[in-house]
């Protein structure tokens, strides 16, 4: 299995040097730079940072997660991999459930500061939803419900990638302190063993 890995690893890295770098700058950056070993370290600080960023590019509606993804570990210096399988991390059907509690998370922060909202119900969005027509939204201000749902968006993938980002580094201080722990107790036995 590691054999075949390899020699995919090896071809994705062939076209990706070769072939790709003769077309735009963009592509020879991504190519030069996807590939660099410090953005597949094993470190804690380069894993937490991917994981935050990929568990942002997960919960966005966009339909290119794995490539902001990809981006945002470029530009922060995270591990690539584990940025994009973070990405990849959303269930199926996560988005019908993501998108609606964007808006209200967004519609709620509107009211909470005081701003004129879109005077859209919860109803009136199921309604919409389930006849497929905008019919129920008439009135309203399509204006302001865009803007409290990419306030919502914007929000709830702060909140996830801090909140991945602080369980990676607690998951790995934890292990790393129960390593420690383990060691000395080994170390403790063997050396009254003796």
């Amino acid at each position: 299995m590691e054999k075949h890995y390899r020699r995919l690893v090896r071809k994705v890295k062939y076209f990706l040097l070769t072939e790709i770098r003769k077309k735009s700058w963009w592509s020879k950056f991504l190519a030069a730079n996807v590939f660099d070993a410090r953005f597949w370290s094993w470190e804690r600080g380069a894993v937490a940072r991917a994981a935050g960023w990929g568990s942002m590019a997960a919960i966005s509606p966009l339909p290119v997660q794995t490539f902001w993804a990809i981006l945002a570990c470029l530009w922060r210096k995270g591990n690539v991999p584990v940025g994009v399988l973070m990405a990849w991390l959303s269930p199926p059907g996560f988005t019908f459930f993501a998108i609606p509690a964007q808006w209200f998370l967004g519609n709620y922060v509107c009211a909470m500061l005081g701003f004129e909202g879109s005077g859209a119900k919860w109803a009136m969005l199921e309604q919409a939803t389930k006849h497929m027509s905008l019919q129920p939204l008439d009135g309203l201000n399509l204006y302001m419900i865009g803007v409290e749902f990419f306030l919502g968006w914007i929000l709830s993938s702060i909140v996830v990638g801090f909140l991945c980002y602080g369980i990676v580094n607690c998951i790995w201080l934890g292990e790393m302190k129960i390593s420690a722990w383990w060691h000395r107790r080994k170390n403790f036995f063997e050396g009254n063993a003796e």
